[in-house]
């Protein structure tokens, strides 16, 4: 592999740790998390397959208009869809009522959503979360493994110079070949 190949090799790795660091960070400090959109129920501006960075906001802080993720109460799957309407919390502490619809439904939710808290959409990327999806999935993992694997090997093989011996350690107090 030619010096700058493996260089840009070297860098997209770096870059995709940095991103997951990152990622992790912003989970940590600001109750951020990652959404993929899996049906069509916000299309067209959130289409099937895109990526949502999303953010925890208490739900007294909501408005129509907003895009939030909420868990019905004993259901596993989040729900994303837009704000259409918001009934306070009657006392601290309390929950708020949200009335939620998907922009490509005709209709609201058939019951609201009691929440304290959501996660509200930031930003979102079309089409990212179909490679997320992706990467979860066993033949990804066995893949990268054996990628990483491969490049840690790559990277630490003893080199040899032109004329077919091993390159010395020139590093100090190396002893010296004969």
């Amino acid at each position: 592999m030619a010096k700058g190949a493996r260089e840009v090799a070297l860098t997209l790795v770096a870059l995709l740790g940095l991103a997951c660091i990152l990622s992790l960070v912003l989970g940590f400090f600001f109750n951020a998390s990652f959404v993929v959109f899996r049906t069509g129920s916000m299309e067209p501006q959130y289409p099937v397959g895109a990526l949502s960075l999303t953010v925890q906001v208490d739900a007294k802080d909501l408005a129509p208009g907003d895009v939030v993720s909420v868990r019905r109460e004993a259901a596993t799957a989040l729900v994303t869809h837009r704000v259409v309407g918001v009934d306070p919390p009657s006392a601290e502490g309390a929950t708020a009522s949200l009335r939620l619809r998907g922009d490509a439904n005709i209709s609201d939710d058939p019951l609201p959503y009691e929440v304290a808290t959501a996660q509200k959409v930031l930003l979102t990327v079309p089409g990212l979360g179909a490679w997320v999806m992706a990467a979860r999935g066993p033949e990804f993992l066995g893949a990268a493994t054996l990628a990483v694997t491969a490049l840690v090997t790559w990277a630490y093989w003893p080199r040899r110079s032109a004329s077919g011996q091993a390159a010395s350690d020139d590093s100090p107090g190396a002893k010296p070949q004969q």
